[in-house]
């Protein structure tokens, strides 16, 4: 808009706060709450918070011999794609390694394939969820960047679920008329 270094930075970080508030308003309050000066610093500690705010059931490792960040985590949108999807599968007689492969393949598209931020990932779909595991690139990691490429994962996801639970309801209905 004004051509400023951090204009881009503001508008990703103020897309994960509108993402949070639609899921816990509360949560963006308490993030607000603590910053109350707006400096490059600042706001990348406000990035981080709101990133694992999103998703709070994080676990941080760290690999020590790489100087490597691994952060392990979940959402209810991911697990609900999870349970939607096998429901379809088990209902239309398909397969579960496609609705699996589809699932990690949008976690790589959105998380990795946004920049260098993330130097390795994993998918591990199990049963009614899925974990995913990033490894943070130790010298390339831009919180905004994977900040909004989950916020794009879990809005596609979110549109996927609304997807299946239209085609389920439809088979329920064909099986009761039946």
């Amino acid at each position: 808009m004004y051509h400023y270094d951090y204009e881009e930075y503001v508008l990703l970080i103020l897309r994960m706060a509108k993402y949070l508030y639609h899921q816990d308003p509360a949560a963006l309050r308490g993030i607000l709450a603590v910053f109350d000066v707006y400096d490059v610093d600042a706001m990348s500690e406000m990035t981080e918070s709101l990133i694992w705010e999103i998703c709070p059931d994080v676990v941080f490792e760290d690999d020590d011999e790489n100087g490597i960040c691994i952060a392990t985590f979940s959402h209810p949108v991911i697990n609900r794609f999870c349970v939607l999807s096998m429901e379809r599968s088990r209902a239309c007689g398909g397969s579960v390694d496609s609705w699996q492969r589809k699932l990690c393949d949008a976690v790589e598209f959105y998380l990795k394939g946004t920049g260098y931020s993330v130097w390795e990932l994993e998918c591990r779909p199990h049963g009614n969820s899925a974990e995913i595991r990033a490894l943070f690139s130790p010298d390339c990691y831009r919180s905004d960047e994977f900040g909004n490429g989950l916020v794009d994962l879990l809005l596609c996801l979110q549109q996927e679920n609304e997807r299946l639970e239209k085609i389920l309801k439809e088979l329920d209905y064909e099986k009761e008329a039946a």
